[in-house]
């Protein structure tokens, strides 16, 4: 009798161990692709901050941190392509510039038609299936400092 009842338990056992695994997240299976291919899309930008430093004129120093109003700080809404193309775009959906992307160990290059010989380096701090958050950083030959940080949902 106790020999059915531990068979019976280590059935029960595998059936659900089995069931378990059927459920597991779609989204594991999601987040094992490439970075190059989760990135291709559109991402609306949901929250920013940042500072602006100018040892020259401190009077001119900024910070923020908020979500975004009537225009972006820095960077606005994004649609990456498969192709290697981008399109950015403010709050309203006006086009701010278009381009070429590339994204190789976490760091994000822009190139703005037209301006071919200079690129955005933007860090990918996070990059999942739904979430997209960048950081921007540029040092001037005089010291002054621009930093930003904007936060993405995929639309």
């Amino acid at each position: 009798m106790k020999t059915l009842r531990f068979i019976g338990m280590a059935v029960i056992a595998v059936i659900m161990s089995v069931n378990f695994m059927a459920c597991s997240d779609d989204d594991d299976e999601e987040d094992n692709r490439p970075d190059s291919e989760k990135i291709v899309g559109q991402w609306v930008l949901t929250y920013e901050e940042g500072y602006e430093k100018e040892p020259s004129e401190p009077e001119y120093d900024r910070e923020w941190s908020h979500a975004p109003k009537d225009e972006c700080e820095y960077f606005g809404n994004f649609l990456f392509r498969a192709d290697g193309t981008f399109v950015e775009s403010d709050l309203d959906d006006s086009e701010l510039q278009r381009g070429k992307w590339a994204l190789s160990n976490n760091l994000l290059t822009l190139r703005e038609e037209g301006y071919e010989y200079y690129a955005d380096d933007l860090k990918v701090v996070e990059l999942s299936s739904n979430k997209l958050v960048l950081e921007y950083y540029y040092e001037e030959e005089d010291g002054g400092v621009e930093y930003a940080k904007m936060t993405y949902k995929r639309k």
